[in-house]
């Protein structure tokens, strides 16, 4: 679930003079090279950048934050996930909408130092592009934090454009929701990993899940479902249709119904439905063939009476009395 909160990100971006900022806007900043100033000579992405200030600072917006360090690399050693360094935080902004956010390098690495955080990062062709013609040479990270601005989870880092004397919302206010750590929970939970897992790890862990479907694989299960069904649905047919002919034949052989009524009875029991009334009916039945004495019956002989069970037969199979005493070989009025 989405809910508004105040922001609970946070980006640094730098001008060259250190300190120049912190007195116009009270928020300290980093340059993408402070930490390794010849990667710039070079024209080589810098190995190591400082991602945060340590200890408390403001930002632009007048709001208190506070970076411990070891607490966000002991965070990331846990977690076990390389982080995306993207352009203009992208992988925020974007991702929320479904879009296509590529990283232009990973942090593989995250070190506490006496002035701050530091990330090892390694730089694909398109950041080092980037950084090269110096369209953004700011970093700025993407922090999460509690409501007293305690950092405590690093999601990502950008490079950005403009220094913060130029940008007037350095602090990425724009982001206004976050994830319900419930949610978070369950999901993780569901993914078998622990509870106090990352959004990284959960997303690593159903892209992982996501890669072990292979399309072929998962065709060949719906058609072998296919195949399944198709068998068990046969298997019930043979098997109905056996119950049906044990029925009929025994039915025969008591002398409940003569071979004329076979196929009229059959096609009561097409269902499982109709199965169960036919043997309820037949349960109810007598032999009463045995007890009509056709045999010995001349053609001028009276009438046979039919019996209460006969019309009930007659009124099942949908047949008037004439019908019926011609399949049952009884005497028909003239």
């Amino acid at each position: 679930m989405i809910t508004k909160t105040p922001p609970l990100t946070l980006s640094t971006l730098a001008p060259d003079v250190h300190g120049i900022a912190e007195a116009m806007t009270g928020l300290t900043v980093l340059d993408a090279y402070i930490a390794d100033p010849s990667a710039a000579a070079r024209q080589h992405g810098p190995e190591w950048v400082k991602l945060a200030p340590r200890g408390k600072f403001t930002a632009r917006d007048g709001r208190v934050f506070d970076v411990d360090p070891e607490l966000l690399a002991a965070r990331f050693e846990k977690d076990g996930v390389d982080l995306p360094i993207d352009i203009d935080h992208a992988t925020v902004k974007k991702a929320m909408f479904g879009e296509a956010a590529p990283a232009v390098g990973w942090v593989s690495k995250l070190e506490a130092r006496a002035d701050g955080l530091y990330g090892k990062v390694e730089w694909l062709a398109a950041g080092i592009e980037v950084l090269a013609a110096r369209t953004h040479r700011y970093i700025s990270p993407t922090l999460k934090h509690d409501e007293n601005g305690k950092a405590y989870w690093l999601h990502s880092a950008a490079l950005v454009a403009a220094p913060a004397a130029a940008m007037a919302a350095v602090a990425s206010s724009d982001l206004s929701t976050h994830e319900d750590p419930k949610m978070l929970k369950a999901i993780a939970a569901a993914l078998g990993l622990s509870e106090d897992a990352s959004e990284a790890s959960c997303l690593s862990a159903v892209t992982n899940l996501k890669a072990r479907v292979d399309p072929a694989v998962h065709q060949a299960a719906l058609d072998q479902v296919k195949t399944l069904s198709a068998e068990l649905e046969a298997r019930n047919k043979a098997d109905h249709q056996a119950k049906v002919d044990a029925l009929l034949e025994d039915a025969l052989k008591a002398k409940k119904i003569v071979p004329a009524q076979r196929d009229q009875y059959a096609a009561l029991c097409g269902s499982p439905e109709g199965l169960a009334q036919v043997t309820a009916l037949f349960a109810t039945m007598t032999s009463t063939l045995n007890a009509s004495g056709l045999d010995e019956k001349q053609p001028n002989d009276q009438m046979a009476t039919l019996s209460a069970e006969d019309r009930e037969v007659m009124k099942m199979l949908g047949i008037s009395e004439e019908d019926y005493r011609k399949a049952n070989g009884l005497t028909v009025a003239a």
